[in-house]
């Protein structure tokens, strides 16, 4: 490519550099073999020049693609990587959740079951109160008969 532009330039130097003809509103006279040969050579060069730019086209292309690959794959990756972070922090939520539920209820069961031991204590201090009251009125009875026994001299 550089050398087609080298060319260019030399061409252009040849025009610059050529006799003007009078009465012709600026137009030069060239050298025709000199102009001719500069541009035998551009023909020459310029098939090589395309073939050369093709083949850099088809490698950009080729390294676009690839990147362009290369960026989806990281994007994919990128976006299960956020799901999965979603996904756990969502099942992290879930868990919290389900633990508070599972302490309030076992709270409110330890609340109910000590309630219940408690009424089932009062039931059974209760009852032995009856029969120790009974028992002792039993014995108050029995001490009651034995001192009217000593008192009425029945031995």
């Amino acid at each position: 490519m550089m050398e087609i532009f080298r060319i260019l330039d030399e061409l252009e130097l040849l025009l610059k550099g050529s006799r003007k003809v009078p009465l012709t509103g600026g137009k030069s006279m060239v050298e025709t073999s000199r102009f001719l040969e500069r541009v035998d050579r551009i023909r020459a060069i310029l098939p090589e020049e395309l073939e050369t730019a093709k083949l850099i086209m088809a490698e950009k292309e080729r390294i676009v693609s690839e990147a362009c690959a290369e960026a989806d794959k990281y994007l994919e990756h990128s976006k299960s990587h956020i799901a999965q972070l979603v996904d756990d922090s969502e099942i992290t939520r879930s868990a919290r959740e389900a633990a508070e539920e599972i302490i309030t209820r076992s709270e409110e069961i330890a609340t109910q079951i000590r309630r219940d031991a408690d009424e089932y204590a009062d039931g059974v201090l209760s009852h032995m109160e009856i029969v120790l009251r009974k028992g002792l009125d039993t014995v108050i009875q029995g001490r009651d008969d034995i001192r009217e026994g000593l008192s009425n001299n029945d031995y």
